[in-house]
């Protein structure tokens, strides 16, 4: 392919790139007047009515209703400062990389080409379509997350109890035998003795205090009768006798023998000198 060729190749390139700019550029052009109609509507409208309102009133002064084509709208103004302050950073950065391009190539000897700086216009025109680059990746992430989760709430299969397994693991475990349990301290606690023991100390304890407990005599070889009943004296259990005209109550744990006088239990125990033992 020769030169000339390659030339007008890059120039129809060029060309049609330059086509479609101003393509996009007219169609941005007219959203943009039919925007700005709309709000200069809106304001004329607004203006309308509060001149009417205060038309009556002394001092008023009516707003002043500018032709279309100077009227500019608040979010116009913002964004013709926000879009000049861009364009002038923009500017300046061509310029530095531009001012340090040159310093390179003059050091080297090398011819400088410096980088074209595009009109206000160009540049509002690719800001607008890296706009539109972004927030077409970010609508279709979104749409790829509600997809996704729309999958996996169809797929989602909430976790079930499994009773079989239990069941099996229960049997299976009933199948052990474990011995009981024992424990291996000896009882040390004073047990509950019977009646005929209870009989045995009482007839010691009359032995040995016959004449402390009131009688002339020696008594213990007399009928010692059990009454059939408990009753619990000084926080003692106890079990009830007679003998010789009197009412004993012995401490089951036969930890003490108590006698009756006037109907009613002395608080002072009875009790054996541990020696002439009757059995």
């Amino acid at each position: 392919m020769s030169k000339e060729s390659k030339l007008e190749k890059k120039e129809a390139k060029a060309a049609k790139k330059a086509a479609k700019a101003e393509k996009v550029a007219q169609k941005a052009a007219v959203k943009a007047d039919k925007k700005h109609e709309k709000e200069y509507n809106k304001f004329v409208k607004s203006a309308n009515k509060k001149n009417s309102k205060g038309a009556d009133k002394p001092g008023f002064v009516p707003i002043v209703i500018p032709p279309i084509d100077e009227f500019q709208s608040k979010r116009e103004i913002k964004l013709e400062k926000a879009t000049d302050k861009a364009y002038a950073s923009y500017v300046k950065k061509i310029e530095k990389k531009n001012a340090k391009m040159e310093a390179k190539c003059a050091k080297k000897g090398k011819p400088f080409v410096p980088l074209a700086i595009p009109s206000r216009d160009e540049f509002v025109l690719q800001e607008n379509k890296s706009r539109k680059v972004f927030g077409m990746i970010v609508l279709i992430l979104l749409l790829w997350l509600v997809i996704y989760f729309i999958v996996m709430w169809f797929l989602y299969s909430p976790l079930t109890h499994d009773t079989n397994t239990e069941e099996t693991t229960a049997a299976s475990d009933s199948s052990y035998d474990y011995e009981a349990y024992s424990n291996p301290h000896e009882i040390t606690t004073t047990p509950d003795y019977s009646v005929a023991e209870a009989t045995d100390y009482l007839r010691q304890v009359i032995h040995d205090n016959y004449k402390v407990i009131g009688y002339s005599s020696d008594v213990s070889n007399s009928t010692i009768t059990y009454t059939g009943r408990k009753s619990v004296v000084n926080n003692a259990n106890c079990y009830i006798f007679t003998c010789s005209g009197k009412t004993y109550a012995v401490s089951i744990k036969l930890s003490a023998c108590y006698v009756s006088n006037d109907g009613s239990f002395d608080d002072n125990p009875l009790t054996f000198n541990n020696t002439n033992y009757l059995w």
